[in-house]
């Protein structure tokens, strides 16, 4: 494995020891970065990929199955919003199995399960059982995000963490874009089942992440699991330098005795959160509302504005991959101004070019509004990720983010129906829009509620 330290040399059980847990992941959190980081991001990135293109795959089907089954706009959105539904579900269990059983384990069956639904939603034989097989799939896709950004997290220096987990994000952009490919050169040429089979590559994925993807370090210590984490942290180097033997498992001794309150332990809603906990709900809601609004109908949208199916798709394949970009600008940004800044001003240009979006009537102003809402879509779901994931302490952190994400999807599930009977009753696209950016606002001043900042500091420094 890759992840082993260059420089110790010694059997990974000689390393432990120390007189504090705390000293431990100091140590921990001040870590050079490594190939190990490397390793798990792209590891982790690769599940987030096919999870972004199980979640996509289904706006380029659209237009095919609306001739092929004769279905009205508003049956077409109950496709996605059915693939919601399993995401909202698999997110909060998901989270909930995290924190009890492990980080590594829930996402290694996640991301075979995308692939193993995503056979089975291709074998669909008529308009129910698609309902019924894309609500199979949500499971995993929905399982995958919160447990992969929880993970990223908790291995991350704290000078380095908000990077990593936008970084981590990006990898949305690229399976949303793969999504956009597959539906370009897939969909015309073979047809809709076969662009569903793709997905099913995340199956051969799942034990690469099971080969690079640790388990969480500060979730064994938090569990008491002393020795496999002692073993795991001399592998992965956390330090740059070798933990003295002095004292053994008397570091652990002190963490795993306090943990034995845990019942005791506030939850997500209780008054030292639930301001957190409201504020990040809002936050999830309003991206899974305009991701599945905009891009999820885009194809359609642009179909019924005149253009070919074949130049629809290309649109959406350049504004999709623009969401990339939008992830390494925000990558430097989420450590220098911080989160929540960060988040408002992006949420707020979102806004701005949701409306003019709508406007746009030229294949160039369509490309160039289109890429910027992609750009801003990339851009506030990656900082999003590390927001949520530092408001919380390890023993409830999967958890709390697994209902976050649920959560937003309810606003996954009404948007793609909402904006059906819309499109359905002849209103405009300008009025849509319109709605999309009173969401932006909506979002940015509940952001404003929250003065709280996590940029620089340590997990334990923010949820102490």
């Amino acid at each position: 494995m890759n992840t082993i330290s260059e420089n110790t040399g010694k059997n990974p059980k000689e390393n432990i020891g120390q007189t504090s847990w705390q000293d431990l992941l100091e140590r921990f959190d001040k870590a050079p970065l490594s190939r190990f980081h490397i390793n798990l991001i792209l590891a982790a990135g690769g599940g987030w990929t096919w999870a972004a293109f199980g979640t996509a795959i289904i706006g380029f089907i659209i237009p095919t199955l609306r001739t092929l089954w004769g279905l009205q706009s508003s049956e077409l959105g109950l496709i996605a919003s059915f693939n919601l539904i399993g995401m909202l579900v698999g997110s909060v269990t998901a989270g909930y199995l995290a924190d009890r059983h492990g980080r590594k384990t829930v996402l290694v069956g996640a991301v075979a399960w995308i692939g193993i639904t995503s056979i089975i939603s291709a074998l669909s034989w008529n308009y129910p059982a698609l309902l019924f097989t894309r609500l199979l799939s949500g499971l995993g896709l929905g399982a995958v995000l919160p447990v992969a950004s929880t993970i990223v997290g908790e291995y991350s220096p704290a000078k380095y963490r908000g990077r990593f987990q936008v970084l981590l994000n990006g990898f949305w952009g690229v399976g949303v874009s793969l999504a956009a490919i597959v539906g370009y050169l897939v969909v015309p040429n073979f047809g809709w089942r076969e662009a569903l089979i793709v997905g099913a590559l995340a199956f051969i994925f799942a034990p690469v992440i099971r080969y690079y993807v640790p388990e969480s370090l500060r979730f064994l210590l938090n569990k008491g699991r002393v020795q496999q984490a002692l073993e795991i942290g001399a592998k992965i180097h956390i330090s740059g330098q070798d933990i003295p033997t002095s004292q053994g498992q008397t570091v652990f001794r002190e963490l795993h005795s306090s943990n034995q309150t845990e019942i005791l332990k506030p939850g997500i809603w209780s008054r030292e959160f639930r301001l957190r906990t409201a504020c990040l709900w809002i936050v999830w809601f309003s991206l899974n509302f305009l991701f599945q609004g905009i891009f999820i109908w885009l194809p359609s949208i642009l179909i019924a504005g005149g253009h070919s199916m074949a130049s629809s798709f290309l649109f959406v394949i350049v504004i999709s991959l623009s969401q990339i970009p939008g992830s390494i600008i925000a990558a430097p940004l989420v450590d220098i101004i911080g989160r929540r800044y960060s988040l408002i001003g992006f949420f707020l240009l979102f806004g701005i070019c949701s409306l003019f979006f709508g406007l746009a009537d030229t294949p160039i102003s369509l490309l160039f509004w289109g890429s910027l809402v992609g750009l801003c879509n990339g851009a506030t779901w990656s900082l999003a990720y590390p927001f949520t994931t530092e408001l919380y302490p390890t023993y409830n952190r999967g958890s709390a983010t697994g209902w976050a994400t649920g959560f937003g999807r309810v606003g996954g599930i009404v948007a793609p129906f909402l904006v059906g009977v819309l499109l359905q009753n002849g209103l405009e696209n300008i009025y849509i829009f319109m709605l999309f950016a009173a969401v932006c606002v909506i979002t940015t001043l509940a952001i404003g509620s929250l003065s709280f900042e996590t940029k620089g500091r340590t997990l334990e420094e923010i949820t102490r």
